[in-house]
């Protein structure tokens, strides 16, 4: 056997050469050169987040998951000061 590994005997290292696209099939968006597999496949996730709960809407969708995000970290959830947390199931 030689010291090549094929594709299949790389396992994680196989995804971490992965490169991203240059923009988003579904919207066009830009991606910076050497963008992580992993932060496409999460922007990807974004698309499916929107089109499941948002109609569609992206921006929608990024407004309520910042606002979970903070509703989270509140530490003090009694008095109000911050939004309450809402399922995303919720719209």
């Amino acid at each position: 056997m030689s010291g090549q590994l094929t594709p299949h005997q790389l396992g994680g290292r196989a995804v971490a050469l992965k490169q991203a696209p240059l923009a988003c099939p579904r919207c066009s968006k830009q991606f910076a050169f050497a963008t992580p597999w992993h932060s496409y496949l999460g922007h990807l996730g974004l698309h499916g987040l929107a089109d499941n709960h948002f109609g569609g809407d992206i921006e929608a969708a990024q407004r309520r998951l910042q606002r979970n995000g903070l509703a989270r970290q509140d530490p003090t959830p009694w008095n109000g000061a911050w939004p309450k947390y809402k399922p995303v199931c919720e719209v």
